[in-house]
């Protein structure tokens, strides 16, 4: 059985890839900053505290005999671009790409000892943005082009990007609980009430996620990206198949509706609306 390090393993994805695992016979160690939720862990899990954006501690915590490195630490905000608190902007990008940077380089040398991988938590918001989410989206971009480059340059270790759709993991919700935050005087304090009283990003069970992190930590032949879930495919379909407007009016309509039909319905409603105005 391998030895695998999981970051963010406190919760979300990260633990239940972290369970997942152990509970497959793998040596599992779960690095985090909250040690209240690593305790939480079963006991087959060992832990490690610390921060990702810390190399030193990284280094000092990681096994030597590792065999893969599953990266899932992350955090999460909505919001306007225009409106993005600037701290907040500084510490998603802080832990969605130097922190994973840092434990990546950190593993490299023993991943390459052991002929191993790196498994990287992405999202669908990796190649395609939406409305709302653009601080988070930019920092799963830089992840998507950091890692294509570390994939073509590593021959002894696999490198591979996981890419799920939403995903019930409670980080949604609290990123949407913070648009009631947001300055009462935004241009976009209309879309913000809108998103506060109806939208519902769906999404998947973190345990879903962890079964497909599981087949690429196992698999003896890994796929360079794994989408998760129709919905991610949908959104990467719709981005490579639509004109930019479009796919832009589509992207608003999901956000402000609760529900992929009603959003459907607004974006015809959209279309006709226009293709009338053009007659006038």
């Amino acid at each position: 059985m391998a030895t695998v390090f999981v970051t963010g393993a406190a919760s979300g994805i990260g633990r239940a890839t972290a369970i997942r695992l152990a509970g497959r016979g793998h040596r599992v160690v779960g690095f985090d900053v909250d040690a209240e939720g690593l305790n939480s862990l079963p006991s087959t899990v060992e832990t490690r505290v610390g921060d990702v954006t810390d190399e030193n501690r990284v280094r000092e915590t990681l096994p030597d005999d590792l065999d893969a490195l599953v990266n899932c630490a992350a955090t999460y905000e909505l919001g306007a671009v225009e409106d993005a608190d600037w701290d907040r902007v500084e510490e998603q990008f802080r832990v969605n790409v130097f922190g994973t940077l840092a434990v990546t380089r950190a593993a490299l040398p023993r991943l390459r000892e052991s002929g191993g991988r790196v498994v990287t938590l992405s999202s669908v918001l990796g190649r395609a943005s939406l409305p709302l989410h653009g601080t988070y989206a930019g920092t799963k971009h830089a992840l998507e082009g950091v890692f294509d480059a570390l994939r073509a340059e590593q021959s002894d270790v696999d490198v591979v990007l996981v890419e799920p759709g939403a995903v019930r993991t409670g980080l949604n919700e609290r990123a949407k609980d913070g648009l009631r935050d947001a300055n009462p005087d935004s241009a976009h304090r209309a879309l913000y009430d809108r998103v506060l009283a109806r939208y519902d990003p769906g999404g998947t069970s973190p345990e879903r996620v962890a079964r497909v992190v599981g087949e690429a930590v196992e698999s003896p032949s890994p796929a360079a990206r794994y989408p998760v879930t129709g919905q991610a495919r949908l959104v990467l379909l719709c981005r490579a198949l639509l004109p930019e407007r479009l796919y832009d009016r589509l992207a608003l309509a999901r956000v402000r509706n609760p529900s992929v039909l009603r959003a459907s319905v607004e974006l015809v409603g959209d279309a006709v609306r226009g293709l009338f105005d053009r007659r006038k």
